[in-house]
Order: structure tokens, then sequence, then C-alpha cells
């Protein structure tokens, strides 16, 4: 430990230097001892000799440190402030590519060790050097096309002052980054795990280094570490965000057309300065809160959104959403199932009727979802698939030579990402209409709950029972259910986990085989290399990933307030007594429901492509629309009806007030108040400057800012309209409009950190604030095996199925997916990972606007037809 510690000091002493010479040649750009007095002439400081270069340097890290010199060499003859801010900017480069190259050289030399195996190369330490390598290929890039643009009348020399600028600070950062890798290294070099194991936390990690500069990663050089067509859909996003910051935060009185302009107006702001999109885009992450998150991700919700996948999406010929009832059944428990004490009581009293026979089917009590909002709340499901098959529900019958296919052998499951916070199964339904059409099976997605409104475990909750449904209600989906596979997303393939287990461990049937795609396996902030990069991820940044963490794993005390309120209002509402009227009701409710599926079931052309009918299982007399309404208080009054129907409002009847005043008539006030509007107005104009000096007690205000005389308003009030009616009076109300209008459209508003005004919670967005990471480690996450899937028990994981996990050399759960690849491997069961290059986490939503994100849905779909065995 105390070699550790040497360690570390000495590197952050090193830091420093480099950190303090960076600022010195920053002095030299800004003019502060930028020139050497000889003979009463100024001259620029001495440049090293071009063929002084460090022996140990790379290939290409030579070819940039190189290319650095000769531009420091070229610009140091020229005394404008921009020349002179390059040079400054190639010297204090040269030291960052020295410092790189030697870090680079010492992690190389055992990163190796935490891979999953020989043939599958892959962990953080490795993901750092691809992302060091990337910056040096992007600072030659630029270097070569200074060189070729530097002599040329045009040379556009601010525009690259700031590019090299950039890149410098951005191989700064990495240099930090790569030092905390060392120091993760020397906490689990015994141990061989990617996470940090013992008593280090993430907090004391980011107090032994110096604090990392994470605007360079979201300014000019955004998206450096992926391909030309990835990068293009990163940068667009950087600006939506920026943008939308705006509209989100600006005042509540503003209108569309207010907020939609000033978007506009904000997207060409953040497109020609990246700096300040930059500032907007890290502050955002740092300051804003859960609510901004969702309300931003909810972008993909909307209607132009929804219509989007049956335009340009592949052509199915089912597509459902179908609401399951909240009602308690039974499954078959699982042979060879072995159950704990508290399982075989409760095994003994539901067959206590079954007698002896040890043959005899056992079955297992399915809850409905409870946690939070409470029971009793239908479960969205979505059912995708390219053919219409036999048994689907909404299909209907068919006659003649009409006839559906077949049910299929096998069905997908499937469970969406979003950080547990954001997005549904429509968001998602650009690609899984690809995997529809490829895997040639039916695909029900599920639609969990979000946080924070519904934490951890209500949404594995629901995709358990949603799960549980599917095996009861298999040939109402056009399956026999043969093979069922649970795939999943980022947060749905950590839910998709969570369902197996569950199934372990309440003896239900286990799927048959896992798929799991940039799985988040740990749903804790402990420290590991992988982790580090989500303080440059463009679309999982640092702050957001917190956010989403926290509200789904440990909410805040207001939320599970609001929650345990809201169940207990629900109680109240079943616990009341069951008057005619609620009986009334429920009738007509079940015998709506069944007409419903009646129509379904006798109209078999009712669907189209890409048609997005609601089909209902079943009617369950607590239903959402029910729980949801606030019902008017009718005690003593029988006269009150309330009717439940969608288009109709409860009736609520007001007392009549009885008094002595006359009433009043309604349109002649209206006409008062357009007659007073229309004549008593206020314009600066030339022809209306006089103002009466009458006493005080005879001068009133007129309420806008001016002073009237009593006696002489008509007047004053005529003047007025005279100048109004002159072209000059007209102009300027115009320009006075339009200017106001320009304003309202174009302003700029902050962002407060905390729902009190205070003003250490109050930040400006554009601000430029170093803030260290550790400041969002304030909570306490549980260590439970259903939300962090690492944790479960060996004897669990060994029964996990067939496991094939993809992930991503540059996604911040790379190490997640390989240590638990590891740990399924080690317990001797058949899991498969592969790791792809150059994809962003979240690529499968861009499958219709990047060709790589197209190729990697392919790998998906190869890997998913291995696990259903589709030939």
């Amino acid at each position: 430990m105390k070699c550790t510690m040497i360690d570390a000091a000495s590197a952050e002493l090193a830091s420093h230097k480099l950190n303090a010479k960076f600022d010195d040649n920053l002095k030299l750009a800004h003019g502060e001892d930028k020139i050497n007095h000889v003979n009463g002439k100024e001259a620029p400081k001495p440049t090293p000799p071009l063929s002084d270069v460090p022996a140990e340097l790379q290939t290409s890290y030579r070819s940039l440190f190189v290319a650095c010199q000769e531009h420091a060499a070229f610009f140091a003859k020229d005394h404008t402030e921009f020349g002179q801010r390059l040079h400054a900017a190639h010297i204090a480069w040269q030291d960052f590519i020295v410092l790189a190259n030697r870090l680079v050289l010492q992690i190389e030399v055992f990163a190796h060790e935490y891979d999953f195996d020989e043939q599958t190369p892959g962990n953080g330490y490795r993901s750092f050097v691809y992302v060091t390598n990337a910056c040096i290929s992007h600072g030659i890039n630029i270097c070569k096309q200074l060189l070729a643009t530097r002599n040329t009348m045009f040379f556009r020399k601010k525009v690259y002052m700031k590019e090299v600028e950039a890149c410098s600070q951005l191989l700064s950062s990495i240099c930090t980054c790569l030092q905390y890798l060392l120091i993760l290294r020397q906490w689990s070099a015994n141990t061989g795990d990617l996470f940090a194991c013992g008593s280090h936390t993430a907090e004391q990690l980011f107090e032994l280094g110096d604090t990392i500069n994470q605007y360079c990663f979201y300014g000019r050089c955004l998206g450096f570490q992926y391909g030309d067509s990835i990068r293009g859909i990163l940068r667009f996003l950087g600006i939506s965000m920026a943008s939308y910051s705006e509209s989100y935060y600006s005042r509540a009185d503003d209108g569309t057309i207010v907020k939609t302009t000033r978007s506009l107006w904000t997207s060409g702001k953040y497109l020609m300065n990246p700096e300040l999109r930059a500032r907007r885009i890290v502050n955002i992450s740092q300051n804003a809160k859960i609510d901004f998150c969702k309300s931003f991700w909810f972008l993909a919700e909307s209607e132009l959104m929804h219509k989007l996948p049956s335009i340009v999406g592949t052509s199915i010929k089912v597509n459902r959403l179908i609401e399951l009832p909240a009602e308690p059944f039974q499954l078959p428990r699982r042979k060879n199932f072995k159950a704990s004490e508290q399982q075989q009581q409760n095994s003994s009293d539901v067959n206590q009727n079954q007698g002896n026979d040890e043959n005899a089917i056992q079955f297992v009590d399915i809850p409905v979802p409870s946690a939070h909002l409470g029971p009793g709340l239908p479960i969205s499901v979505r059912l995708l698939s390219a053919k219409r098959r036999s048994g689907m529900l909404g299909e209907g019958r068919y006659r003649g030579w009409h006839k559906p296919t077949p049910p299929s052998r096998s069905i997908l499951f499937h469970c969406h990402g979003g950080g547990f916070v954001a997005q549904s199964s429509k968001s998602h339904e650009l690609y899984l209409r690809d995997w529809a059409v490829a895997l040639d099976c039916p695909i029900l997605s599920v639609d969990y709950s979000l946080a924070p409104e519904a934490p951890f475990p209500r949404a594995l909750q629901e995709v358990f029972y949603a799960y549980c449904w599917l095996l009861k209600n298999a040939e109402h989906l056009g399956t026999t259910a043969e093979r069922i596979v649970c795939a999943g997303d980022s947060a749905g393939a950590n839910l998709s986990i969570g369902v197996a287990l569950k199934c372990i461990e309440q003896g239900v049937r286990i799927p048959d085989g896992l798929f799991l795609a940039y799985c988040p396996t740990l749903v804790s902030f402990v420290p590991s290399p992988a982790r580090l990069l989500c303080l440059m991820d463009p679309l999982l940044p640092f702050g957001f990933m917190m956010r989403c963490l926290r509200a789904y794993a440990a909410p805040a005390k207001e939320t599970l307030q609001l929650n345990a309120k809201h169940v207990e209002e629900v109680a109240q509402i079943r616990n009341a007594p069951k008057s005619s009227l609620g009986s009334a009701t429920s009738s007509r409710r079940t015998s709506l429901a069944r007409s419903t599926l009646t129509s379904l079931e006798a109209n078999p052309d009712e669907d189209d492509e890409s048609s997005d009918t609601f089909a209902s299982a079943s009617a369950s007399y607590h239903s959402q629309a029910v729980e949801r309404t606030d019902l008017p208080n009718s005690e003593g009054d029988n006269s009150s009806c309330v009717s439940f129907e969608d288009d109709s409002q409860p009736i609520v009847h007001y007392p009549v007030e009885i008094s002595a005043d006359p009433p009043k008539d309604l349109e002649s006030a209206a006409y008062i108040d357009q007659f007073l509007d229309k004549y008593l107005i206020d314009t600066a104009t030339m022809e209306a400057t006089e103002e009466t000096t009458l006493p005080a007690p005879q001068v009133k205000s007129n309420g806008l800012g001016k002073i009237i005389s009593d006696e002489n308003i008509l007047v004053e009030t005529g003047r007025d309209l005279i100048a109004i009616d002159t072209l000059q009076g007209r102009w300027q109300e115009a320009v006075n409009n339009l200017t106001n209008t320009l304003s309202r459209c174009t302003k700029s508003y902050e962002i407060h950190g905390s729902s009190a005004l205070s003003p250490q919670d109050v930040r400006n967005m554009d601000a430029l604030i170093a803030r260290s990471p550790s400041e969002e480690f304030a909570f306490d996450v549980p260590k439970d095996p259903f939300l962090s899937p690492y944790w479960a028990t060996d004897d669990w994981l060994s029964q996990l199925p067939e496991t094939k996990i993809l992930t991503l050399n540059m996604d911040p759960c790379l190490d997640d997916c390989v240590m638990f690849a590891k740990k399924l491997k080690r317990l001797g069961r058949q899991v498969n990972l592969e790791i792809l290059e150059g994809l962003p986490h979240g690529f499968l939503n861009f499958t219709m606007l990047s060709n790589e994100a197209m190729d990697g849905s392919k790998h998906c779909i190869k890997l998913l037809q291995a696990l259903l065995k589709v030939t």
C-alpha cells in the first residue's frame, strides 16, 4: 500500500508539472512572458531542434510528435496572437504525446491479463489504449490539414488554433484517465478483477488524481473515437441536447412557437460554437435532474417518431399492443426444483388437496406486481410478428384460402433499454422489425414501469409477470413456446437476467437462452477501467448514468412517500363498500371487454401492415382508469352520477349561491373590457408626449406606468389614438413587438440544480466550472442479486441457460459484461462473449442512420438465431 501511494503521488507530481508547463505556454499565447527582448527587439522563445525525438515513441506517436515540432518551429516566427498560441499549443502537445506514450506502454504490459479468453481480447484497459490511439490518429489528421492550408491565402488561423488547442487538451485529459487506470491496477493486481476490491471506492479514486477536464470531450473533438457515420449522429444529438435544454428551462408562460423558435436559434449557435456546446452539455450532465434526462430521451416517443417505423422500417404483418390484467394465476412448478424451507411450506399449503402422489403436478403462485405503485395496474406488452399465425390475439378466424401460418416453435421475449427511466417498445421498434423478419418468430416486448416513479423492484416484477403470462398463454401469441429466449439491451438486459433468476428462485420454467447487449450486471458504481469511459461518452455521460442509477436503485424519500400515499388511496378505493353504482359500472366494463374480444376474433381483416391495434386480454375490475380517477364526494347526494367512459367526465353538483347583488351580465362585462382595452391605450409617440402636472390628489395611474389626469383622460386618449394611426407610430410599435419577440425567442435561461433557489444551487449552464465526479456518489445502492446479477450466488448462476453476451469496446458496461461472462465460465456454464469495435452504447437505436449500427444489429441476429436454433 505504501508503494501504491508513492507511485500515485509521483504520478500526481508529474501531472502538476505538465499542467504548469501547459499554463506557461498558455501565458505565452496570451502575450505574458511570450517574448525575449534582444537588443531592444522582440524575438520568439527558442524551439527544440527537430532531431530531439524520444526513442521510445511508437510509430504513430512519433509521427504526431514530429509534426508538432515542425508546426511549432513554423509558427514561432509568427508574432500575431493566433500564431503564438498555435506555437504554444504545439509545444504543450509534444509533452502530452510523450506522457501518453509512456502510460500506454505501461498498460499494454498487463492489459491482456483481464481478457475473457485469448480469442476475445477486450476490457477497460484495452479500451483506453484504443481511445488514446484514436486521439493520436485524430491529431495526425489535424496536423495534415494544417500543413496543407497554412500557406494558403485563405488560411483560417483562428479555427486551426482552436482545433490544435482542443486536441492538446483532449490528450491531456486522457493522460489523467490513464493515471487513474494505473491506480486501479494497483488495487486489483492480486485479484485479477476489473472491479476494485476491498475498501477502495470511486470517491477515493477521484481524490487521488487530478480533476478531469470533461469539456474537451464534448467540443470540437466530440466523437473522435468513432467512425464518420457514428460521429455525425453523436454531434447531432449533442447539439439537440444543448438546444433542447434552452427550451426545457425556459419560462413556463412561453408558448410552443416561442420555444420552437428558441430551439432552432440555439441549434445554430451550438453548431457554430463547439466550445459553448461543450460547456452546455457537461454542465447539463452535472446539474440537470432526472426529469430533464427523461424529457430529452422521451423525444423518441413523439407522434412523429412513432410513425417513423411504419414508414421506413421493415414491413411486418402483426404489431399489436396488448394490455395484461393484473390478476394472480398459477403455473406448473419446474421439475427437480429445490425450494427453500419457506417455499416448501407455501407449496405444501397450495398442493395440500393433491394427495401424496409424487408424480402429481405441483403449481406455483404468480403474484401481481405490487411494489411502490400497488397492485392492480395493467401491464402493456407489444406483439410483433412478420407473419400472421393461427391463435394470435386479434387475428380472428380465417376462411377458405386465407389461412394463417402455423404457430412458431419459438418466441423472443424482449426488454427494452433506456436506463430504467425512459423509452418503450415503440422506440425500439425499428430494429425489432428487422429481428422479427430475420428470426421468423413472434417477439413479445414489455413496456415496464419506469423510474423514478417506479423504482426497483417494480420493473422486475412486471417483466417477470409478463414472462409468466407468456408461459400460460403462448397459444394466443402464435407460438408453441418450445424454445423461449430472453433478450434485452442495456437496462433491458439487466431485467432479462433478473427474470431468469426469478424463475430459478420461484421454480418456474427457465428460459432456454439469454441474449444480453451491453448489459450492466453490477448496478453500483464500483470503480472499473471501462466505467471511466462514461466521462467521455456522448450518449451516456457520467452525470446521466449516476442519476439513472440513483432513480432506479436508490430513490429519493419524496418518491417513496408519494408512492406510499398513492397505494393507500388505492386501497381505500378498493375497500370502499360496493354500491349499486359500482356494481353496475363493473358489469358494464365486463360486458364491454367481452364485446371487444368478440369483435377482435370476428374481424380477421382488421389489421394492416404495421397496425397498432389495442387488444385487451381480459377485463379487471381494479383498472388503472378507476384507480387514477379522483371521485367527487357524494355523501348525502344520491343524484350524483359518475361515468367511467373515455369520453365522459364526472358530474359534480355545485351549490347555488344566493346574493343580494344583482347578477352581472357577462356579455355587457365583456363589452366593457373590450372597450377599455381598445381605447385606454398607452403609446410613446411624438404626438403624445405631453403629461399633465395636476396636484397629486387629482392624478391617477393607468396601471401601465403613465400618469393621466381624471379631467383630461379623453383628450389624452384621443392623442394616443391619433398617434397610433400615424405611419411612424405603427412603425415604432412593430419594431418594439419584433424586438420583444426576438428577445424572448433567443434568450438563454439558467438551470437550477435543485428545486431550492439558493445561490449555491443556481449555476449558469454556459459557465466553465471545474467539478470532481466524486460529488455524484452521495447515495448507497442495496446489494441485491436481482438488482445486480453479478452478486447472485454460484448456485443460482450455475442454473442459468446458454448465454450470449454482446458488448462494445468503448462501452462503460464493458467490464460488467467481461466479469459476468468470466464468472459464468468459471461455473461451467455455456457462455459466449463478443466485443464489437467502433459502436457507442445504444447503437441498436441507430440502425437506420448508420451502416456500422446496422451491421451490429445483423450480428445480434446471428447470435439470436443460434439461441433459437433457427436454421
